[in-house]
């Protein structure tokens, strides 16, 4: 009797260098996927936790040209690219970071003829997030639904990691999301600790087929994260971890920005 082994998913990250992209990448090796990241050169010290783990490819998603024929042979592509703050005068609109990277991502998914498209969007609690922040992610979920593609979009609300201190309040209101007339009413906008936004999403990625067409909120993350592994998942770089504790938690849910060298590149 022969016996077939059975290939794990191919699945290609942008973004896997923010909060909450390295969990994500962390969740799907942990749910046995083959992942491929997608780096630029400068981004080598933040990538070599997962080296051994992943398969890096260079390309910039500033650059259309350099993420030619990056998805071939993949099952999903799965884009976690974007940030709440902007900065007009270096060409930093909210459109430029949040719409045109995704629509650069998109094109190679199709050229490159994967199926699945997996695009991390945002929702918030009124006042929570800048309109025009909103907006263009609304406009970057518009424009994957017109692409052909076969997509999932992830409504994540404000991410939070509960063992850092000065939290509480983002705990208590992710505790009070859990809570039937809480959850009925607000449950999909409530702050989520990001490990369970990562097991969430990867739950969705791995079994994409599913959950086509659909959008996802907070409490869709989290029923899913619950049919997966518990505990924290892969700890980051002491270097980013830095990083992140040097900034506001509210500022970067997702933590990238383009950085300013390519200021040129992004006005196009």
């Amino acid at each position: 009797m022969e016996i077939r082994t059975v290939e794990p998913p191919r699945i290609l990250v942008t973004g896997a260098t923010s909060f909450l992209g390295f969990r994500v990448v962390a969740a799907l090796l942990e749910g046995g996927a083959s992942v491929t990241i997608v780096a630029r050169p400068d981004q080598e010290e933040k990538v070599a936790a997962l080296a051994n783990r992943v398969r890096v490819v260079e390309g910039d998603i500033w650059n259309r040209a350099s993420l030619k024929g990056l998805a071939r042979g993949h099952s999903v592509v799965v884009h976690l690219v974007g940030s709440v703050r902007s900065d007009p005068s270096r060409g930093l609109t909210y459109q430029q970071i949040n719409l045109v990277a995704a629509r650069h991502v998109i094109g190679m998914a199709v050229s490159d003829g994967v199926v699945n498209f997996v695009l991390l969007s945002a929702t918030g609690l009124p006042g929570q997030l800048p309109t025009e922040y909103l907006r263009s992610k609304r406009d970057a979920e518009e424009y994957l639904k017109n692409s052909g593609l076969d997509w999932v979009v992830v409504r994540a609300p404000l991410l939070f990691e509960p063992s850092f201190m000065g939290r509480p309040l983002l705990t208590f209101l992710s505790t009070l999301g859990v809570l039937p007339l809480f959850s009925w009413l607000l449950g999909r906008m409530m702050p989520l600790p990001v490990d369970v936004a990562a097991r969430g999403i990867a739950t969705a990625v791995l079994d994409v087929p599913k959950y086509e067409r659909r959008i996802l909120y907070a409490s869709d993350l989290r029923r899913l994260a619950r049919s997966r592994a518990h505990g924290p998942l892969m700890v980051r770089p002491a270097a980013i971890v830095r990083q992140r504790e040097a900034e506001s938690l509210d500022e970067t849910p997702f933590g990238w920005t383009p950085p300013p060298t390519q200021r040129q590149r992004y006005r196009k």
